[in-house]
């Protein structure tokens, strides 16, 4: 998780494993900045860095999913980043004419549109060294996922269902602890049907 931990919910979170919340926004940066790690919001709905290694799988999981067509928000923020190389979501609200609305605004639910797909990704971005430490003054970067991450998405194409499955699902128990299927089919509603989950644990317990 990007900030902090529930009770209710089975994933380690930055906050914590950092100790202070503006070195766990440095060590995001710099996981970012490095490739080392991307930020998703695939898993449990929330914002959460996904270390290179799983990037291929969940990839692969999402991509089935995705709309038949984007939103016309989702779209016209999509062409901006491909037309401008990236965007912060400031550009994004005045492109859409939308700056001042109340959050979460279309400019918002625009991005996560995309980035829920695979669309784009947020890149690093500098830490302020007074104030709050996750506002920087440029704001947060989108850029084209598939362009930014060829590499892993050349991976992902390649990797069948199942297998992705299993390569998330082995490196989510390994860290997570025991859970229940329900929660897991919670945690990973977005990326697979609960059949193909019942499918991968029993092939994992076999």
């Amino acid at each position: 998780l990007r900030y902090n931990a529930t009770p209710t919910l089975p994933l380690a979170s930055m906050f914590v494993a950092a100790g202070d919340k503006r070195v766990a926004i440095e060590l995001t940066n710099a996981l970012l900045a490095s490739s080392d790690a991307i930020e998703t919001n695939v898993v449990a709905d929330r914002l959460v860095l996904l270390h290179r290694s799983l990037v291929p799988s969940v990839y692969c999981l999402r991509k089935r999913f995705r709309a038949a067509e984007l939103s016309e928000n989702a779209r016209l923020a999509l062409t901006l980043i491909h037309d401008d190389g990236h965007a912060n979501a400031g550009d994004v609200r005045r492109f859409l004419g939308v700056a001042g609305q109340k959050r979460p605004d279309p400019g918002d639910l625009a991005l996560n549109e995309l980035m829920r797909d695979f669309w784009i990704d947020r890149g690093p971005s500098s830490v302020p060294k007074k104030g709050i430490p996750y506002l920087p003054p440029e704001g947060y970067p989108y850029r084209l996922f598939e362009k930014t991450h060829r590499e892993l998405v050349r991976e992902g194409d390649k990797l069948k269902p199942e297998d992705a499955m299993q390569n998330l699902l082995r490196a989510f128990c390994g860290a997570a602890g025991p859970v229940k299927p329900r929660k897991l089919a919670a945690i990973f509603r977005l990326l697979c049907k609960e059949d193909e989950l019942s499918a991968a644990l029993a092939a994992m317990e076999a």
